[in-house]
């Protein structure tokens, strides 16, 4: 009896022990993943200096510098007979199209009749005043005033009836090539048209930038442009004009109109869609954070600076982007370290390992 008690005792003391020493590692680990969680290990970064573009990315048509229209709105008769067709090529001055011009013949006609009967009334008056004796001739003077504004007026008339015919003949204000010849004003799909459109040979890229990027685009600024079209090709050109005012769209948001003259050879047809890249404003050797080091508070931004093994919080701000990095123009120094992409959970203040 007294072994069989001395062998539990010693069963419950080995028992006890082990219970202790589990206490103890799960203390361990918990004291040790305590510590490992209070001091996450995170992602460092140096702030840099690097060379800054600021480039500006938009679509835009292609189209003429110079351009014709002739719309049937702007016809004062039907038209008669066209003097072009689609492709042609013509000069200033040609002849596009003939518009009839019956009225205007028949008006020239009037006009010249009564023209012919203000001068025999005009003739007859200055007759009567020659022949009058010298006491009556005041008397004829109202009579021969009158009958010289009648002349006059005449050929007031006749002047615009003349005008009116030379407008019945539409004539090309530039040279050019037709892209446009429709007679009835519609076009192959029942769409109103212009009756002519002529373009000239130079050719330019119409964008529509936001007033925030149309603040950086300066006339003269190069231009590097691209088409689905010609995919193997990149082309150049430089900023002609920025529009100096903002047309609101149909979203509300300011537009500015920007157009680009290309260089050299340019391939690209009218009315082609063409992707553009400007690079508006270089800063060199400015200190530089990855996109993925900022931290956004309202409408600032911040960074976490190491040191003495702790994260601290800093506002910055900020200048020019690129496709990774952007421009830091105040609160940090080139060769400091920060976070780069720190959990949201971070603290000011708190304690780092860097990996």
């Amino acid at each position: 009896m007294r072994e069989s008690s001395r062998r539990g005792r010693r069963v419950a003391i080995v028992a006890t022990a082990i219970g202790l020493a589990l206490i103890a590692i799960a203390v361990l680990m918990f004291v040790g993943l305590h510590r490992k969680r209070a001091t996450p290990v995170l992602q460092v970064t140096t702030v840099r200096l690097q060379t800054m573009k600021r480039v500006i990315f938009s679509s835009g048509q292609v189209r003429p510098v110079q351009r014709q229209l002739i719309q049937a709105s702007q016809l004062t008769s039907p038209v008669e007979h066209m003097d072009v067709s689609v492709g042609q090529r013509v000069k200033k001055g040609q002849d596009l199209l003939h518009l009839s011009d019956t009225s205007q013949q028949q008006a020239i006609s009037d006009a010249e009749a009564a023209l012919s009967a203000a001068q025999a009334e005009y003739n007859q008056a200055e007759s009567g005043y020659n022949s009058a004796p010298t006491l009556l001739k005041q008397m004829w003077l109202p009579q021969v005033d009158a009958a010289q504004a009648a002349v006059t007026q005449a050929q007031q008339q006749l002047k615009s009836a003349q005008a009116a015919l030379a407008a019945t003949i539409i004539q090309a204000s530039l040279s050019g090539t037709v892209i446009v010849a429709s007679p009835e004003g519609v076009d192959a799909s029942g769409n109103q048209s212009p009756i002519v459109e002529v373009v000239g040979s130079q050719k330019q890229i119409v964008l529509e930038l936001s007033e925030v990027d149309a603040t950086h685009v300066k006339s003269g600024m190069p231009v590097s442009i691209t088409s689905d079209a010609f995919p193997n090709e990149t082309f150049h050109g430089t900023v002609a004009m920025v529009a100096p005012f903002a047309a609101t769209d149909q979203n509300g948001t300011g537009q500015v109109e920007v157009d680009v003259h290309p260089t050299g050879t340019f391939a690209v047809p009218l009315g082609y869609q063409v992707n553009c890249k400007i690079a508006s404003t270089t800063h060199k050797s400015v200190p530089t954070v990855p996109y993925g080091a900022l931290v956004q508070q309202g409408n600032n931004y911040a960074v976490y600076v190491v040191t003495g093994g702790k994260a601290h919080l800093t506002q910055v701000q900020l200048g020019i982007t690129n496709d990774t990095s952007v421009e830091v123009t105040s609160g940090l120094h080139a060769g400091e370290k920060i976070l780069n992409n720190p959990p949201s959970t971070l603290k000011n203040g708190q304690a780092v390992a860097v990996g």
